[in-house]
């Protein structure tokens, strides 16, 4: 988005985010309100920052913000960004419906709206953090207590999202790290702050995100008002996917990893969830999720994945399965939750298989961080330091939780990690899209076979993996002046 245009929505939409807040904040005070993310806080930032409970409805405004609706049901909040990736692999097949364009890897062009809102509501949300940062280090009311806390959870927010902005606007950051492409902000802006930032190298973008996370990590508290906000585990689990990236520290991630799981990996995967809907955060295996109650607190059939996926509910009924990962799952894996409802294998193939691991209500709550990807990150971060045994074992915690019958893998090597990548797709199918991720990191190709809706092959580092610059931010932008957006 233009850098004017978009600063002047900042500016307008932080106004009416007050205002809202303002109302909202002096007039709830339920329990359920303490533990759900509702917009609330003050009229300027002097009165909001003035004190801890109003300097909290601030960040539960943020918070909201992910369950957002912004233009259309795949452009809302959070939750559209993961679930476009989610359709971006092979084990799942979208109709001809919403995220249709994402799961035929069409919808990257400089003027779309994948691209313009992805890039927009990241820049804004970091625009968020940076007003709480300033707005917090200049009170004068504040405990220094207070304050190291809101810093913190500022500066989590910011990392976050240029972590989001560099995963979508960049190709593998490991083979282009003096690649130019996105600008840092790390100052709130005003209306007057008409020029945008010039873009940076990834390497400068990464080493902000890990500045940033590293000093969160640090100040956060362990303890939170509920599911829905943000603490040190938090924290430790989105280092921890950073570090997957860079891959330049596998004893760090795999101390961080545990950290965020609580260090046994037996107890951290025990899940209550599958097969009982896939919708509640209050399982001990979410570390973070959107909470919803399915009156003040959802966004109806915008909560995705769940109104695509599950095809027993009135809602879009628009995701299908692979058949070959289908396949992937034994008989007595509690994930294997594969039917064949339609019976069109014949005449449609792709419709042959529906999940049944999402029920949707409009009080589904929507996973965004699971302990269990932190055990596989921990097996995967072992695999690499050269303790196979160590990688094997916290795999199977997990296979043996999900599978009675599991048998502990023998593989070793390429065979081992291609196990606990493919254990990812497995754990994690219409959440935040492991294959898409992966693929980027490790250079892999995204196949997939002719009964797929779109048999697109997207070979290894291929442009179709990252988005464009959008056009208006180009056009409008300085730093951008003969910027080459392949």
């Amino acid at each position: 988005m233009d850098i004017y245009i978009r600063k002047q929505r900042h500016y307008k939409y932080y106004t009416k985010f007050l205002l809202m807040l303002f109302v909202l904040g002096f007039t709830s005070c339920s329990e359920e309100f303490l533990d759900s993310p509702k917009d609330t806080t003050g009229v300027n930032s002097d009165l909001i920052f003035s004190e801890r409970s109003i300097a909290q409805s601030y960040v539960s405004g943020i918070l909201a913000n992910y369950k957002g609706q912004y233009r259309t049901v795949d452009v809302g909040g959070l939750y559209a960004m993961y679930f476009a990736r989610a359709v971006k692999g092979n084990d799942l097949i979208q109709a001809v419906s919403w995220y249709t364009f994402d799961y035929g890897h069409e919808n990257r062009e400089a003027t779309y709206r994948r691209t313009n809102f992805t890039w927009d509501f990241n820049y804004e949300n970091i625009n968020f953090a940076n007003i709480l940062i300033d707005g917090v280090t200049n009170s004068e009311t504040l405990s220094s207590a207070d304050k190291k806390e809101f810093i913190a959870q500022g500066k989590f927010f910011r990392a976050y999202h240029l972590f989001q902005l560099l995963l979508e606007f960049a190709p593998n950051f490991k083979k282009n790290q003096s690649l130019i492409r996105i600008p840092i902000y790390t100052n709130s802006s005003t209306i007057s702050s008409i020029e945008g930032n010039p873009p940076v190298a990834l390497s400068e973008v990464m080493d902000q995100i890990k500045k940033d996370l590293d000093d969160a990590i640090l100040d956060l508290p362990t303890n939170r008002i509920g599911k829905s906000y943000i603490n040190k585990a938090v924290a430790q689990a989105i280092m921890t996917r950073v570090l997957a990236v860079s891959q330049d520290d596998w004893a760090k991630m795999s101390f961080l990893a545990k950290a965020a799981y609580g260090g046994n990996a037996n107890t951290a995967v025990v899940s209550s969830n599958w097969r009982n809907g896939f919708n509640n955060m209050s399982d001990q295996e979410w570390l973070w999720g959107l909470f919803q109650n399915g009156t003040d607190e959802t966004n109806f059939y915008w909560g995705h994945a769940a109104p695509m996926m599950d095809h027993l509910t009135l809602s879009y009924s628009a995701t299908y399965a692979d058949p070959d990962f289908v396949s992937e799952f034994s008989n007595t894996d509690v994930r294997n939750t594969f039917r064949d409802i339609y019976n069109v294998s014949t005449s449609t193939p792709w419709r042959e298989f529906v999940s049944t691991k999402y029920t949707f209500t409009f009080a589904s709550d929507i996973p965004i961080l699971r302990k269990s990807e932190m055990v596989l990150f921990d097996a995967e971060a072992q695999y690499h330091l050269s303790n196979e045994a160590s990688a094997r074992n916290l795999l199977f915690a997990l296979q043996s939780a999900r599978d009675p019958n599991a048998v502990m893998s023998t593989n070793t090597g390429q065979a081992l990690l291609d196990e606990i990548l493919l254990e990812r797709k497995k754990e994690f199918y219409g959440e935040f899209g492991p294959q898409w991720f992966d693929a980027k990191r490790y250079s892999l190709p995204i196949n997939r076979n002719n009964i797929h809706r779109v048999p697109i092959n997207i070979p290894a580092d291929d442009n179709l993996l990252f988005l464009k610059i959008p056009q208006t931010e180009i056009d409008n932008n300085p730093g951008y002046e003969g910027f080459n957006n392949i």
